[in-house]
């Protein structure tokens, strides 16, 4: 048993190593791995810039042209209960969006 497992061992050792050791010795490796990691870095900067323009839009939006009636909606304690039945959801729904 100890000699099936030490051969078992011995196999993935060197699989391991020959395999890493093929991997890192082509110099063009590098090559493509820095300007992936250049193609990865321009493409996270530009999500960031444009998450901070978003979020610089949208509070300017907010500021600006939303009503303040708005802005300042307050819900009430029973505006997030769920209706036990049909009729009392639309009930609900008639009274949240004000139809008559």
């Amino acid at each position: 048993m100890k000699n099936k497992s030490y051969k078992i061992l011995v196999a993935i050792l060197v699989v391991l190593f020959s395999t890493t050791n093929l991997a890192y010795s082509a110099p063009a490796v590098t090559t493509s791995i820095k300007s992936g990691i250049v193609r990865l870095s321009l493409a996270m900067l530009g999500v960031v810039a444009f998450s901070v323009i978003i979020s610089i839009g949208l509070s300017l939006y907010n500021r600006f042209f939303v009503p303040s009636d708005i802005k300042n909606y307050k819900l009430s304690k029973n505006s997030l209960r769920s209706p036990s039945d049909k009729d009392e959801a639309i009930i609900m729904y008639l009274a949240k969006n004000k139809l008559k």
